[in-house]
C-alpha cells in the first residue's frame, strides 16, 4: 500500500465527505429559513391602556410557500425598536381590555391624524407602519423578517421518510465505492508483488 499514497488520500477524502454529508437531504427540509410579512398584511394594532405598549398583529409567510399564519408581538415604546430581530410572539386573546389603534388609509394625509390617542398608517416602502400618539409622530416600525425553523407541514412530514431513504442510499453507495477502491487497491498490490 505504500506505493499508492494518492489513492489512500482519495479514499480518506471520500470517507470524510461521506461522514459530513450524512443526513444532508433530510436536514435541508428542517433547517432554518426566512419568515417575512405576507403580501397582504391584515395589520391590527392595539394599545395597552396603562402602559406605552402596542400589540402588533399581522400575517406572516414562510419563504415563498403558501404557509401563512397570524402573528402578534408587543412593541415597548420606551425601548429602541429592533426591526429585524425575531420577536416574542404572543396570543392576543390572552390580553383583554386593549384599545384598538385606528389604521388610517394610505391615501389620507397627515391632516387626518387624530389629536388624541394612537393612530397608525401602513407604510408603502417596507411592510410596517407609522405610529402617532396625540397627533405627534412616535416612529416608523418595520415588521420582522427573521430566520426560524421550517414549519411542520404535511409536505415536510411526508417528504422526511423519502429524504431519509435517499440519505441512506447515498451513504450506502459511498461506503460501497470506498470498499471497492480499497479492495481494488489490495488486489492490485497483491498482483504486483
Amino acid at each position: 500500500m505504500g506505493r499508492h499514497p494518492k489513492l489512500l488520500e482519495v479514499v480518506s477524502l471520500l470517507l470524510v465527505v461521506l461522514v459530513g454529508a450524512n443526513g444532508c437531504m433530510t436536514q435541508g427540509l428542517w433547517t432554518e429559513r426566512k419568515y417575512h410579512p405576507a403580501a397582504r398584511l391584515d395589520l391590527h394594532l392595539a394599545a395597552a391602556p396603562d402602559r406605552p405598549l402596542i400589540l402588533v398583529g399581522y400575517r406572516e409567510q414562510f419563504e415563498k410557500s403558501q404557509h401563512i399564519r397570524r402573528r402578534s408581538y408587543w412593541i415597548d415604546l420606551t425601548v429602541p425598536y429592533e426591526p429585524f430581530a425575531k420577536k416574542t410572539f404572543v396570543n392576543p386573546a390572552d390580553f383583554p381590555g386593549l384599545i384598538g389603534v385606528p389604521l388610517l388609509g394610505v391615501t389620507q394625509g397627515t391632516n387626518a391624524i387624530p389629536v388624541t390617542g394612537y393612530a397608525a398608517r401602513e407604510t408603502l416602502d417596507k411592510p410596517g407602519f407609522d405610529l402617532w400618539k396625540d397627533g405627534q409622530a412616535v416612529g416608523q416600525f418595520v415588521l420582522p423578517a427573521y430566520e426560524g425553523d421550517a414549519p411542520v407541514t404535511a409536505e415536510t412530514v411526508a417528504k422526511t421518510p423519502v429524504m431519509l431513504i435517499l440519505d441512506g442510499v447515498v451513504i450506502a453507495a459511498g461506503v460501497a465505492l470506498v470498499a471497492a477502491l480499497v479492495y481494488g487497491m489490495v488486489v492490485y498490490h497483491d498482483e504486483n508483488n
